[in-house]
């Protein structure tokens, strides 16, 4: 008679590499969001943005009806994400960023126009690329390339920039960061 065919016990499969950092990272990153909208319209990209803090809203800012904005960092980019009081507010300052496009192949050749775009996590949003050049300090000159974007019915958006020399004067890093980070491991 032969011995009992053993097999083995059943586990679970493990998370890919990263995932597991992935969902720490976007848990610190997550309370650190002024509101819980805020930090679901972010969801898809905290994992893979660190160093979250909440800015100070200056006048000139409050009077763009901006109420609130954390920054993060992810590496080159730095990352933004922005409530306003109104979508009102909101729609002011995209529709200045909808100007800002239309000069940015000027500064940041290959930029694609203003669009909808779907994200990975399913949402629709408006989005823009655009690009301007540092007037004074110590980069005065330098050119910062930009992502906008924002969910039409809600009064928020978010923004990645990085400097155009940085991001090896391509979109293509800051069009990465966007649409792949949003497909990181555990952030669904």
């Amino acid at each position: 008679m032969a011995p009992p065919r053993r097999t083995p016990a059943a586990t679970a499969p493990s998370p890919p590499p990263g995932a597991l950092f992935a969902q720490r990272q976007a848990t610190v990153n997550r309370a650190r969001l002024p509101t819980a909208d805020l930090a679901d319209f972010a969801r898809p990209w905290l994992g893979a943005v660190a160093g979250c803090s909440s800015e100070a809203i200056s006048a000139a800012q409050r009077g763009n009806g901006e109420t609130s904005r954390t920054r993060c960092t992810a590496g080159i980019v730095t990352s933004y994400w922005i409530t306003y009081r109104t979508r009102a507010d909101r729609d002011a300052v995209q529709a200045r960023y909808r100007i800002q496009a239309s000069t940015t192949p000027n500064l940041a050749a290959g930029a694609d126009g203003p669009t909808q775009q779907r994200t990975v996590a399913g949402r629709t949003v408006q989005y823009i690329e655009y690009a301007y050049r540092i007037p004074s300090g110590d980069r005065a000159g330098q050119i910062v390339a930009a992502i906008w974007w924002s969910d039409p019915t809600t009064p928020m958006a978010g923004v990645f920039t990085g400097y155009w020399q940085d991001l090896g004067s391509t979109w293509m890093p800051l069009r990465d960061l966007w649409t792949t980070t949003a497909a990181t491991p555990g952030q669904r």
